[in-house]
């Protein structure tokens, strides 16, 4: 006589596959929550939508939608019975967000934030809720912000020594500066980097020291590392410049050929 082990012994005759079980109960089948498998990227000042999806691709008409940051409440956006729930938002995400209803029949859904700010930046859950059933996905969100023109400022001693300062505000985040001549020469510089904490944006304030005689001209470049390109500014030394004397400086005095020329370039100098 054959002998039964395990689970085997104890499986009823004509047992019904948990989907049938759950279908004669009147259960909905379990679903999982999907999001993007990369970061979404978004610009400070502009526009992004969070999207999520079921699998299977059931409706999520009746479903209660929540996307959330830390914690599921207070939350950036909740829709129960087809109704945005305003009251249960975060005070930052008061007035900023849009459900996109589009989609929603096939479990498809999504939160579009307006006026993206650097504080947007990080982490996201969506959130879908049945009777029965929940389950959510994470999704990251990368915020950029692309500052000013960096502008530049030259002093020039009698002895011929150029004193340069270059000044770039309004990135996300922490921006990189790089110094170069116009041969491409990279120049050592000391800088300084401050945060205003109403915006989360970052200034820098980058100096250098050169002799004059070295360089025809100087290039201040600043950009984001999360972003590809970066802002250039080129300042031409002159002759004439080389003669500017401390005094004229200090006066406030300019001398034709001394201006800035800013340009914006994606790639290198």
């Amino acid at each position: 006589m054959a002998k039964t082990h395990g689970q085997d012994a104890f499986r009823p005759i004509g047992s019904v596959p948990l989907l049938l079980l759950q279908l004669l109960s009147g259960r909905k089948a379990d679903f999982e929550v999907l999001g993007p498998s990369e970061p979404v990227w978004a610009m400070v000042g502009g526009n992004v939508d969070l999207p999520c999806y079921l699998s299977p691709n059931i409706s999520a008409e009746d479903m209660e939608l929540r996307w959330y940051r830390d914690q599921p409440s207070p939350a950036v956006h909740v829709r129960r019975k087809g109704k945005d729930v305003p009251e249960e938002q975060m005070a930052l995400y008061q007035g900023r967000t849009t459900f996109l209803k589009d989609g929603v029949a096939q479990g498809r859904a999504s939160v579009r934030i307006h006026n993206v700010t650097t504080f947007d930046n990080g982490m996201f859950h969506c959130q879908f809720n049945d009777s029965t059933v929940s389950a959510e996905a994470t999704l990251w969100l990368t915020v950029a912000g692309l500052g000013s023109e960096p502008r530049i400022q030259v002093q020039v001693d009698q002895d011929g020594v150029v004193r340069a300062q270059c000044t770039s505000a309004g990135w996300y985040p922490e921006p990189q500066v790089e110094w170069r001549d116009f041969q491409g020469q990279m120049l050592p510089s000391e800088t300084n980097v401050s945060v205003l904490p109403t915006t989360g944006l970052w200034a820098v304030t980058s100096s250098l020291t050169v002799p004059n005689k070295a360089v025809g001209g100087l290039a201040c470049s600043v950009s984001s590392p999360t972003f590809p390109e970066k802002k250039v500014s080129r300042h031409h030394l002159s002759g004439e410049c080389s003669v500017l004397t401390s005094k004229a400086l200090s006066t406030g005095a300019r001398v034709p050929g001394c201006q800035d020329i800013r340009r914006r370039e994606p790639q290198g100098l």
